[in-house]
């Protein structure tokens, strides 16, 4: 059965360009510019989202009651920087209960290790922020060569509330120096440390109340290895029965110290430094594996969009989202602010049988299952030449909606006691369609 299709109208904007910064009603021309940068003008459309920030919130629902607005020609022509609309438009069309802004959680307990460049911990350091700044956590990130860039880093963690070591360790392979975390975060420990967790660089964990929450259910003075295997058994084949370092590898610190004496004769295995460790692990202790199905190493190649939009739990970590796929986890997270961690990449049905899935993109399938469980597989098929290579993992799953409409985030503009969120969707090559979801802290009149 095919979805109905929203239909669009387009007419003049009834508004005036300006640039009062008092009016909080306006469209962004200089950010939409951005995105169609050879474009007299685009379609734009809006939708505002109050939140009634609670103590009794108890989770999101799956629907939300605003439908999806219509477009109307904005031009960009000109140098104006923002253009005023009608206070209605801001008006919100939708109130709904979040939680309140709750203190940051304590995660002095954790010690995160990373193997990186000076280059790429700089990229990293506003998506880290996200789960690690004001928590108390500490990240240690190895790196060849620190330069004149250590200085600046350490100031930009301080900034961003990040706890942050940077060590230098001079070797020819970085899964060396991977390795020789598991060294270095046993050396680091203090009188608070339970965990070591080794991350890659584009390792990130939505919400570090909830993995901190979901750690505590383990007994952190008991060995303990804790991680997620690969979602493709082309890779799992390969690379064997282990925690797969993108998805976050969590070693209680008795596990650690039982892994000292090794150390040495542990690094002669010389393979991927998550392989080495298990190997260690599995050569040196009686420890094994305890998949944590909320962590995802994100072996995805291609269009991994399907992982993310099928609003199934949200994850305790994801990967690969600046390298294999990309997908902003900072513009993502953004949203908190106002909604909460529980908003992010939370799957809202509305009206018209679309989908937003906070902070990642907004949707309508060309095809309504009456299933909403499985996921769609949007990503490239695996070298696995058995059946159901990912099923194991992700299942259940069905096939990719190729003609689904998709508006995919592009950015997010966090603002006092609002942010916004840009969604784009380019119909052809000269005409770009813009969605922007405002979420606000709800007003007492529209409570």
């Amino acid at each position: 059965m095919l979805m109905r299709h929203a239909k669009f109208t387009q007419r003049n904007a009834p508004s005036s360009s300006s640039n009062d910064y008092t009016n909080p009603c306006y469209v962004d021309l200089d950010l939409l510019r951005q995105y169609s940068p050879t474009s007299s003008s685009v379609e734009y459309a809006r939708v505002e989202i109050a939140v009634d920030q609670s103590d009794n919130f108890t989770g999101y629902t799956d629907t939300l009651n605003a439908k999806f607005p219509k477009f109307q020609t904005v031009s960009l022509e000109g140098d104006a920087q923002r253009q005023d609309l009608p206070a209605e438009r801001c008006t919100p069309a939708v109130t709904i209960q979040g939680p309140r802004p709750r203190p940051r959680p304590d995660a002095s307990h954790l010690v995160f290790g990373v193997a990186t460049s000076m280059d790429r911990l700089l990229e990293s350091l506003d998506a880290f922020a996200h789960w690690a700044g004001g928590t108390n956590a500490r990240i240690l990130a190895v790196v060849d060569s620190a330069g004149s860039a250590k200085k600046e880093a350490l100031a930009r963690a301080e900034a961003l509330g990040i706890r942050l070591v940077i060590r230098e360790k001079a070797v020819e392979e970085r899964l060396d120096r991977w390795f020789y975390l598991v060294r270095y975060l046993y050396e680091l420990r203090d009188d608070n440390t339970q965990w070591t967790v080794l991350i890659d660089d584009d390792t990130f964990f939505p919400s570090m109340e909830r993995l901190v929450d979901r750690l505590a259910t383990y007994d952190p003075t008991q060995p303990h290895y804790v991680g997620s295997m690969t979602e493709d058994l082309h890779q799992l084949y390969s690379g064997g029965l282990m925690a797969y370092g993108g998805a976050g590898i969590f070693l209680s610190l008795p596990l650690v110290q039982q892994l000292q004496p090794f150390f040495d004769e542990c690094y002669v295995f010389k393979s991927g430094g998550d392989r080495m460790l298990s190997q260690c692990i599995y050569a040196h202790t009686n420890t094994k594996l305890t998949w944590e199905k909320g962590l995802f190493q994100v072996d995805l190649r291609g269009d991994a969009s399907g992982f993310y939009e099928a609003g199934r739990e949200q994850p305790l970590s994801v990967h690969h989202w600046k390298s294999w796929f990309q997908a902003d986890m900072v513009a993502l997270s953004k949203v908190a602010s106002i909604a909460g961690d529980e908003a992010l990449l939370h799957r809202w049905l509305l009206p018209g049988d679309w989908y937003l899935v906070n902070g990642f993109s907004v949707i309508q399938y060309a095809t309504i299952s009456d299933d909403p469980l499985p996921m769609e597989q949007t990503w490239d098929d695996s070298k696995y030449t058995g059946p159901d290579p990912f099923t194991f993992s992700l299942g259940p799953l069905r096939r990719k909606d190729a003609n689904k409409i998709s508006y995919r985030l592009q950015t997010a503009v966090a603002e006092r006691e609002r942010v916004r969120q840009i969604y784009t969707r380019q119909v052809e090559p000269e005409r770009l369609e813009v969605l922007e979801v405002v979420w606000a802290v709800a007003s007492a009149d529209s409570r």
